[in-house]
């Protein structure tokens, strides 16, 4: 019940309780909104990722064609002690076998990829790959080789969530180095003009 005030006229204030109120329901809302958010951006770095990947193939594919040297992509465990548990490392193919590439710009620098993500690489008819730790004084070779002739080791990339299993994204391209970017595994569309 409101008061009068002493000149017979009603108080227009807000009780205490109604504040209260309204400062729980922005509390709640800014919570919700941050959440969103927060679980947004990851999506977001994430999709990043897959595209800079998949950019990064199509550029180094390119890089091989006019420098008539093969390139590869070598996917490797870390030590663990850092934040990122897989990397990615550009090689290009020498006359003494695979090493870093001499680069003027710093396109084909290491990938660092999320600790919390699992990484499944499948080529085609080949086993799967196992992600191993580079020992010292080995030179492997890369999974993914990308040839002086204007082909690629056909196969797809996965990126599954270590927590629930889920397959976020897969990155799937062909002998051509055509890319195809399927968000939860899922085929992209068939737009019809």
């Amino acid at each position: 019940m409101r008061k009068l005030s002493p000149g017979g006229r009603r108080s227009s204030g807000f009780s205490l309780i109604e504040m209260l109120a309204v400062v729980f329901v922005v509390v709640m809302l800014t919570s919700l909104v941050s959440l969103n958010v927060g679980s947004g951006g990851a999506d977001i770095s994430r999709d990043n990722q897959v595209r800079q990947v998949s950019s990064l193939l199509s550029y180094a594919l390119t890089e091989a064609e006019m420098s008539g040297a093969d390139y590869g992509l070598l996917i490797y465990a870390t030590d663990g002690f850092d934040d990122v548990a897989l990397k990615g490392q550009w090689l290009r193919r020498f006359d003494q076998g695979w090493s870093a590439p001499v680069q003027v710009n710093t396109a084909l620098e290491t990938l660092d990829f999320e600790a919390d993500i699992e990484l499944e690489l499948r080529l085609d008819e080949q086993p799967a790959v196992d992600f191993l730790p580079l020992e010292p004084d080995t030179n492997p070779p890369p999974q993914i080789i990308l040839f002086a002739g204007g082909e690629m080791t056909p196969g797809e990339l996965d990126w599954i969530d270590q927590r629930s299993g889920q397959l976020l994204y897969r990155l799937r391209w062909d002998l051509l180095g055509r890319m195809t970017l399927m968000p939860k595994g899922q085929e992209p569309d068939d737009f019809d003009d």
